[in-house]
């Protein structure tokens, strides 16, 4: 009687569970992107990074932003979704993984000859106004993530 108790109470859990992580990618799936987003990563226990990009990016935008996301697919495979998930709902967790993303667009721009400090600039500008508000990271916080991955990726 027990053992057909333990039996029915594990196979709920695993079809709960099993249902919980395919609705989520479905439901991901259908709901749209919001406007100011270009694309989004949602890192999936189990199932890992799911991503979906807008349809309407420039050429050399998408590239970008499949680099940009890209980033984020390798931090939830290395972190895994627990951790990824703890890092992305708190604003310093949020930074490092923002910083790895925005690093690499600004490293393979200034590999292509970009201006590297302007790279850089725009990288702080870009978390400071759009990703960040004051209240969450101070620009000298932002400025000091910055270059320290930036300048490591781009060769210093």
């Amino acid at each position: 009687m027990l053992s057909a108790v333990v039996r029915f109470s594990v196979t709920a859990a695993f079809l709960v569970i099993i249902t919980f992580l395919l609705v989520i990618p479905v439901v991901f799936s259908l709901v749209p992107i919001s406007p100011e987003a270009e694309a989004v990563t949602l890192c999936l226990p189990g199932i890992g990074p799911v991503q979906r990009f807008t349809e309407h990016l420039s050429e050399q935008q998408e590239e970008l932003v499949y680099l940009h996301e890209g980033v984020h697919a390798d931090q939830c495979r290395e972190l895994g979704a627990t951790w990824f998930a703890r890092k992305v709902t708190n604003p310093q967790g949020r930074l490092a993984l923002e910083v790895q993303a925005l690093c690499a667009e600004a490293n393979m721009l200034s590999l292509r000859g970009a201006d590297r400090r302007w790279q850089v600039d725009r990288t702080i500008e870009i978390l400071a106004s759009e990703y960040f508000s004051e209240g969450d990271i101070g620009r000298r916080e932002i400025t000091a993530a910055v270059e320290r991955s930036c300048g490591t990726t781009m060769g210093e």
